[in-house]
């Protein structure tokens, strides 16, 4: 196995998502603007709806640990929590905290492998009605494969 490190390009965000609930409105409830927007079918109708629902998010895209732009995150919508819990128990609404990781990107940093989220933060996330989200991607993996 070459011993070459990964490098790694990887973002964190809280989405709000809803096919009914427009994420200006979900911004009006939760009292706090959004980084991101998506307007369901704002680039197309047919034959499929693209975006298929209307979403809010905040994002942390600095570079470090998946874990600390989670931190991040978590700790801007800490203060909703009640409000996005009303927004998801409305049953039209749903909500989560997605981790997207690139290995092997050539716009990747390094030190910044594995990733937790604490006690604290899983249950933050279980008040909130929200769901974890993992993706993980990867490039070539035979720099780091047996020879």
């Amino acid at each position: 196995m070459v011993d070459v490190p990964w490098k790694v390009r990887q973002y964190c965000y809280f989405w709000i998502a809803s096919e009914v609930v427009s994420a200006a409105d979900i911004a009006d409830v939760l009292g706090i603007s959004p980084d991101r927007t998506a307007v369901m079918g704002a680039t197309r109708t047919s034959p499929r709806t693209v975006p298929p629902e209307h979403r809010w998010e905040i994002v942390c895209d600095v570079h470090g640990r998946i874990d600390q732009q989670a931190t991040s995150v978590l700790n801007r919508i800490a203060p909703v929590t009640q409000q996005v819990r009303a927004l998801v128990d409305r049953g039209d609404v749903r909500a989560g905290l997605m981790m997207v990781r690139f290995f092997d990107d050539e716009d990747g940093g390094y030190r910044a492998m594995g990733w937790w989220l604490n006690p604290d933060q899983v249950g933050l996330l279980a008040a909130m009605g929200a769901a974890i989200d993992a993706d993980e991607y990867a490039g070539d993996f035979t720099a780091h494969s047996p020879d």
